[in-house]
């Protein structure tokens, strides 16, 4: 049954402020997939924050259009997920190739980066940079790095000094 015309014009404005909004966005394919698989993989997407929705080729058309985004080179013939994030650039691709490991039929068809059409190649590369918490993690730990290497250094002093005074007092 054909949705009604307001229904459209609802979905389109829905999709292109998700568009509008998101750090990133990853347009995959599903065809083939159990719905076990489907289930699952928007459980993973909706535990870390990333909204996925199966959306019409030309809906995503229109509302790339209409978020100043080229869509020309757009050309599918397969059923599409539309899974974004506004919190994190790298989630939504990281998740997605995670999961299309376990579930062989679903596949990254192209992403949506700093509001340009990026290919392919472009989505895995993102998906194999660390995330916000790891980057952060790494920042911290090498920020604390010379403060311990300080602590350890200090320490070697005192301990050495311990030793020294332990062994006079046993020969005593």
């Amino acid at each position: 049954m054909a949705k009604p015309k307001l229904q459209k014009e609802k979905d389109l404005s829905e999709l292109t402020d998700k568009i509008k909004s998101a750090k990133s966005v990853v347009l995959s394919e599903y065809r083939g997939t159990s719905v076990k698989d489907l289930d699952k993989f928007r459980k993973t997407l909706k535990k870390e924050g990333v909204s996925s929705k199966v959306y019409k080729i030309t809906l995503i058309k229109k509302a790339l259009t209409a978020a100043g985004i080229a869509s020309e080179t757009i050309d599918y013939k397969t059923p599409v997920i539309f899974s974004s994030s506004s919190d994190d650039e790298t989630t939504p691709a990281r998740l997605i190739k995670t999961l299309s490991k376990d579930i062989k039929t679903i596949a990254v068809l192209e992403g949506i980066l700093d509001g340009k059409l990026v290919n392919k190649q472009m989505v895995l590369s993102l998906a194999d940079l660390p995330s916000k918490d790891q980057l952060r993690a790494q920042v911290v730990g090498t920020i604390n790095a010379p403060i311990s290497g300080l602590v350890n250094v200090l320490a070697g002093n005192i301990r050495a000094l311990l030793n020294v005074l332990n062994a006079k007092a046993a020969k005593s």
